[in-house]
């Protein structure tokens, strides 16, 4: 297991590189930095501060979908939220942000069951709320969207049939009870208590949507970051496509291939804005939009670090 685990992580660190070596390759690396060295510091932390906002939504929903509300302010969740994103920065596709977002909600509620579930319906309605954003794109006409309208599609369809799965009663109790039965090192049990745990938002689908909606603003927010980025590089980046094509690029770079989506980032940007603000310009504001995101989540790693400290 531990062999397959380095394996696997050497793997995304050569995509990561050649991702990297690709995008740079493609790129006229010094019209990137003479970008990115004229920045106007202003704009740019305007773009910051949009970007924690966003990120802050995103706590923000995940602390409406916990169960325990008591146990966890919306505070509490919101930097928990920033220092999961922030660890994530540099692991492979944000993963960890899941784990250490569940870990502390257990703890708090002492339901590992329950927190793991809240963290994967928050997940699944960002996901869906983001294939939807993909999906208006291609509905409204963008003709790079309609490139690739067939993923976009099945992404949307895809989730749309997970979600109803996992909310759906019939379909999982049936599940749970099969895999009670199974007795390896207790795996059964788990899961089946993982899975009974979405009864909870079952029983409150107002929550669902409200989440839903809010991913909508969330995501909105920080495309206007992004916008703001774009205009503190001296660009001129449209304002509704940046805000509706920075969801799409926040998307594809949960694919599992590279180190906190490195490269994957900058092709979704080169792919999506290029022609309007050059290739150059498309990857000067994926490489700030980085690293904004980093700086934006900074104080969440701040909080967990403190607190894990008092707690030692």
């Amino acid at each position: 297991m531990k062999r397959r685990k380095v394996i696997t992580t050497a793997l995304k660190l050569l995509l990561t590189f050649a991702a990297v070596g690709w995008v740079f390759k493609t790129t006229d690396v010094k019209a990137v930095w003479d970008l990115i060295a004229g920045m106007n510091l202003l704009y740019g932390l305007i773009g910051v501060l949009f970007i924690f906002a966003g990120l802050s939504l995103s706590g923000l929903r995940w602390w409406i979908f916990l169960p325990n509300k008591e146990r966890i302010s919306p505070f509490k969740a919101v930097f928990i939220t920033l220092g999961a994103l922030f660890y994530g920065m540099f692991l492979p596709a944000g993963a960890g942000i899941d784990a250490i977002r569940g870990y502390y909600a257990g703890v708090e509620m002492n339901s590992h069951a329950r927190s793991f579930a809240s963290v994967f319906i928050d997940r699944m309605v960002g996901f869906f709320a983001l294939t939807t954003i993909g999906v208006l794109g291609v509905l409204l006409g963008s003709d790079s969207l309609r490139a690739i309208s067939p993923i976009v599609f099945f992404g949307f369809f895809a989730t749309f049939l997970s979600s109803t799965v996992i909310l759906s009663r019939r379909l999982r109790h049936p599940i749970a009870r099969a895999l009670e039965g199974l007795g390896v090192w207790g795996v059964g049990e788990k899961l089946a208590r993982f899975l009974m745990a979405f009864d909870h938002y079952r029983d409150d689908p107002k929550k669902v949507l409200f989440g839903f909606l809010l991913s909508f603003l969330m995501q909105g927010v920080l495309g206007i970051g992004a916008f703001w980025i774009g205009k503190g590089l001296h660009l001129d980046p449209p304002f509704v496509k940046t805000v509706v094509y920075t969801p799409l690029v926040n998307l594809i770079t949960m694919l599992p291939i590279t180190i906190g989506g490195v490269g994957i980032r900058e092709g979704g940007f080169m792919y999506l804005l290029s022609h309007a603000v050059g290739r150059a310009g498309a990857v000067s504001i994926s490489i700030l939009y980085y690293f904004a995101n980093i700086l934006a989540a900074s104080p969440g790693a701040l909080f967990i670090w403190i607190s894990t400290r008092d707690k030692s």
